[in-house]
């Protein structure tokens, strides 16, 4: 497991760079600020607009990009592939990858750290379900999350005797993403038989064939699964793969055993102290077996019951927690991406503008900022202040003189944005989107 996600950085602040504001909400408390006069506030209403039509249309085409590039690889597709070559292909594939990196990055999504990977691998389940995934199935994972919370939960344990409850916290994260790429029938036979040697071929070709025995038949293997989850259980991560299997936890286990085998030594028994009937009283003997059956019958139905309780547990959980898949996750997080774009470059100049005296350097700017979120609404977060000054630079907004920073004035911003915008749709002239 840790050989296949070591391309996922830990995260260095545990503090969220997602501003659980809407942009809407901090823009009419920014007008709303008693120090502007009347020409001010309607100038910096309109400076709030450009900014968000421009953003609004910049990522409109980043969207149409990442389209295009998933086109081949998005399994809910409706349209007639194109066809490409095994470069072209690769090519698009791993320009899409890294446009998925940098799409969740400006979302202030975070990914998910090995450390914490590993940790869900052999957590008690928060549901109660416990499953287990074949991570040699795919050639691309991908997690990130946005939002977390930890839930205290309390549970008795064997070790008590279950006679007191013990505390256990959990981190839920309320927004999961989720991609995966499945590796082709060839790849994993040739890894299988590196393995365990080339005479067994056949049995790798049959093994993986069952292990994909329920893949729906108009799947592709160049297929890229995109999946977006709330609320998820760091202890759950692996209910969220489609190639997990149910198993049973230790504490059913010993109950089926028990149970189970309680009932078929009591069947044996019965039935070997009756087998002296079988010539002078074979309707009991008969009696005897046929109870003994339905013994073994009953044994069976329990375990394969027990399992369709763990698989419709799962399946209600995953109902009520998926939010969005393939395409329409990525229009999801343009959109966040979006609304998280203008909030740091509304915020960023606001506070340059409002507080021009104050001669902000970059980090006392982002401590600024930092304050008056924690302030206005109670809630700490880790401003990008480095995206907030590259978006005002990118504008052509922001001066900085030995370290001081400066924005023009809004009469002057709204003439540059408007300029932007009128750009937008010169035919020649190129446009930076992000």
């Amino acid at each position: 497991m840790k050989a296949k996600l070591n391309h996922l950085k830990l995260s260095e602040n545990s503090i969220e760079r997602f501003i659980p504001i809407s942009k809407q909400d901090i823009i009419t408390d920014l007008l709303a600020n008693a120090q502007w006069i009347p020409e001010q506030r309607q100038q910096f209403a309109d400076f709030c607009n450009l900014v968000t039509a421009l953003y609004h249309y910049k990522f409109h085409n980043y969207l149409e990009n990442l389209k295009n590039y998933y086109r081949p690889f998005n399994p809910d597709t409706d349209t007639i592939a194109c066809q490409y070559s095994v470069e072209e292909q690769q090519q698009r594939y791993n320009q899409f990858i890294k446009e998925i990196h940098q799409l969740l990055n400006h979302a202030n999504y975070e990914p998910l750290s090995v450390n914490d990977i590993n940790q869900a691998m052999t957590a008690d389940s928060y549901y109660g379900v416990k499953v287990s995934v074949d991570w040699d199935d795919f050639a691309e994972i991908i997690i990130y999350y946005r939002d977390f919370s930890t839930l205290v939960k309390l549970k008795r344990t064997w070790s008590s005797l279950f006679l007191r409850t013990n505390q256990s916290e959990i981190t839920i994260y309320k927004k999961l993403f989720l991609l995966l790429k499945f590796k082709t029938m060839p790849e994993r036979i040739r890894e299988w038989v590196a393995i365990n040697g080339n005479h067994l071929e056949k049995q790798a070709q049959k093994r993986i064939r069952q292990a994909r025995q329920a893949w729906p038949t108009n799947m592709n293997e160049e297929h890229i699964f995109i999946k977006l989850f709330k609320d998820i259980p760091l202890s759950d991560l692996e209910m969220l793969f489609p190639n997990q299997q149910v198993r049973f936890k230790l504490f059913d286990k010993i109950k089926l055993g028990v149970t189970g085998g309680g009932g078929t030594i009591a069947g044996i028994i019965s039935v070997i102290s009756k087998a002296g009937l079988i010539f002078t009283s074979p309707i009991t003997f008969i009696a005897a077996f046929l109870g003994f059956i339905g013994i073994i019958f009953r044994q069976i139905m329990g375990f394969f019951n027990q399992r369709t309780r763990y698989m419709m547990k799962l399946s209600q959980n995953l109902y009520f927690l998926n939010l969005d898949n393939n395409l329409g996750v990525i229009n999801y997080l343009v959109d966040m991406a979006e609304e998280e774009e203008c909030k740091e470059a509304v915020l960023a100049y606001y506070f340059l503008y409002i507080h021009a005296d104050k001669n902000y350097t970059k980090e006392k700017l982002d401590q600024a900022i930092e304050n008056y979120l924690h302030h206005q609404y109670g809630v700490v977060v880790n401003f990008e202040i480095e995206d907030g000054l590259r978006k005002l630079r990118q504008e052509g907004l922001l001066n900085e003189v030995e370290g001081i920073l400066t924005v023009v004035d809004l009469p002057q911003a709204c003439l540059l944005l408007d300029k932007k915008w009128d750009d937008c749709f010169v035919p020649t002239q190129p446009m930076q989107i992000l």
